[in-house]
Protein backbone atom coordinates (compact mmCIF):
# COMPACT_ATOMS: atom_id res chain seq x y z
CA UNK A 1 0.00 0.00 0.00
CA UNK A 2 1.57 3.30 -0.88
CA UNK A 3 1.57 6.67 0.99
CA UNK A 4 -1.34 9.38 -0.29
CA UNK A 5 -1.04 13.04 -0.38
CA UNK A 6 -3.93 13.94 1.89
CA UNK A 7 -6.90 15.63 0.31
CA UNK A 8 -7.76 19.35 1.94
CA UNK A 9 -10.45 21.40 2.01
CA UNK A 10 -11.47 24.62 3.70
CA UNK A 11 -14.70 25.07 5.35
CA UNK A 12 -16.32 28.37 7.28
CA UNK A 13 -12.09 28.97 7.62
CA UNK A 14 -11.70 25.42 9.43
CA UNK A 15 -9.20 22.72 7.94
CA UNK A 16 -10.56 19.24 6.75
CA UNK A 17 -8.12 16.71 5.97
CA UNK A 18 -8.55 13.74 4.33
CA UNK A 19 -6.39 10.62 5.60
CA UNK A 20 -6.30 7.02 5.07
CA UNK A 21 -9.22 4.94 5.85
CA UNK A 22 -10.32 7.18 4.24
CA UNK A 23 -11.10 9.28 7.56
CA UNK A 24 -11.69 12.97 7.72
CA UNK A 25 -10.34 15.51 10.36
CA UNK A 26 -11.10 19.15 11.28
CA UNK A 27 -8.55 21.66 12.55
CA UNK A 28 -7.95 24.48 13.05
CA UNK A 29 -4.74 25.73 12.75
CA UNK A 30 -2.92 22.63 14.70
CA UNK A 31 -5.47 21.89 16.86
CA UNK A 32 -7.98 19.57 15.82
CA UNK A 33 -11.73 19.90 16.55
CA UNK A 34 -14.25 16.77 17.19
CA UNK A 35 -13.29 13.37 16.07
CA UNK A 36 -12.56 11.38 13.28
CA UNK A 37 -15.34 11.39 10.49
CA UNK A 38 -16.01 8.49 8.28
CA UNK A 39 -17.43 10.54 5.85
CA UNK A 40 -16.71 14.21 4.65
CA UNK A 41 -20.40 15.21 5.23
CA UNK A 42 -20.27 15.01 8.49
CA UNK A 43 -16.90 16.70 8.91
CA UNK A 44 -18.37 19.65 6.54
CA UNK A 45 -21.15 19.52 9.03
CA UNK A 46 -19.13 19.79 11.95
CA UNK A 47 -16.96 22.70 10.65
CA UNK A 48 -20.32 24.55 9.96
CA UNK A 49 -21.23 23.93 13.12
CA UNK A 50 -18.27 25.92 14.85
CA UNK A 51 -18.16 29.75 15.10
CA UNK A 52 -17.00 30.91 11.75
CA UNK A 53 -13.36 32.09 11.61
CA UNK A 54 -12.18 34.58 9.20
CA UNK A 55 -8.66 33.21 7.26
CA UNK A 56 -6.36 33.85 4.71
CA UNK A 57 -8.12 31.13 2.98
CA UNK A 58 -11.50 32.60 3.51
CA UNK A 59 -10.71 36.38 2.76
CA UNK A 60 -11.01 36.85 -0.65
CA UNK A 61 -11.08 40.39 -1.84
CA UNK A 62 -14.21 41.87 -3.50
CA UNK A 63 -13.80 44.00 -6.36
Amino acid sequence: MGWKTPKIEYVNGYKIIEVEGPSFKVFEGDRQHGDDFPYSGEAIAHANSLPTRETSHSLIPMR
